[in-house]
């Protein structure tokens, strides 16, 4: 079985890239992840077969699709949705699909498909921080699937050794209305600042993206922001991550 990489292939009609694509990669840069985007991987004299198809629409674990009316005017663009869609239904790929300025209603019979998934309805000026909330997300809980525990309840109940105040900052997460995002996102910032200035750790025995992630939240907002739920829990998917790269590394240095 051919081995994956863990990279985002965008796939999108040229005539969308300034409307909409650069938007989306601008965020998910900003949140540490690799994608597979042609102005990074290709330059002039490459094979588009062996670079664009082989490499990224073949080979790519996630992928996201901007389908438009552009996209299905678009030889290229048509080429590698069909790609997708065949490895989709081998279970070979994730796919994030997005309508861009076309109506569900006047998708083609062709692309009727990509309607099964949840897609998201983008438009010029409005949507791509939420597009890439949502890939975030899944990658991260896809991360988590790697790991012992999948959420700060386990991370609690695991009796590991965290310091006390991270342990008494999450309990007291879990102990807030669901509803008090604001005071939610305030503690789990404040873990955050804990576990990165406790520690010192190279870059390299971490996963970068939930690093990323809380940087990309304060350096933008300065925690003065409306989150939603989707974006929290981006955030405690990252903060589970971090814990435990923390902890490993800290325990396995002592060995």
């Amino acid at each position: 079985m051919k081995k994956l990489v863990n990279k985002l292939f965008i796939c999108f009609a040229a005539k969308d890239r300034y409307d909409v694509v650069q938007s989306i990669v601008y965020h998910l840069k900003n949140y540490g992840i690799d994608i597979w985007y042609d102005r990074y991987e290709m330059v002039m004299g490459d094979n588009r077969f062996e670079k664009n198809i082989e490499e990224g629409a073949e080979n790519c674990r996630y992928a996201l699709i901007v389908l438009s009316h552009n996209t299905i005017n678009s030889l290229c663009a048509t080429e590698e949705i069909a790609i997708l869609k065949k490895r989709y239904h081998k279970n070979e790929v994730t796919i994030f699909p997005i309508l861009f300025k076309i109506k569900p209603s006047d998708v083609p019979p062709e692309f009727q498909w990509v309607k099964d998934l949840i897609f998201k309805e983008v438009f010029r000026d409005t949507g791509t921080l939420e597009v890439a909330n949502h890939i975030a997300c899944k990658i991260t809980k896809d991360i988590l699937a790697h790991y012992k525990y999948k959420n700060i309840q386990e991370i609690l109940s695991s009796k590991k050794i965290i310091s006390k105040p991270i342990v008494s900052l999450l309990k007291n997460y879990t102990k807030l209305d669901v509803a008090n995002l604001n005071s939610r996102i305030a503690l789990l910032f404040a873990v955050y600042t804990i576990i990165v200035e406790s520690y010192t750790i190279s870059i390299n025995a971490i996963n970068i993206i939930p690093i990323k992630v809380f940087d990309r939240l304060f350096t933008e907002t300065c925690l003065n922001l409306t989150i939603d739920y989707r974006e929290l829990w981006l955030l405690e998917n990252s903060i589970c991550i971090l814990i435990q790269d923390y902890y490993m590394f800290c325990t396995e240095s002592k060995i």
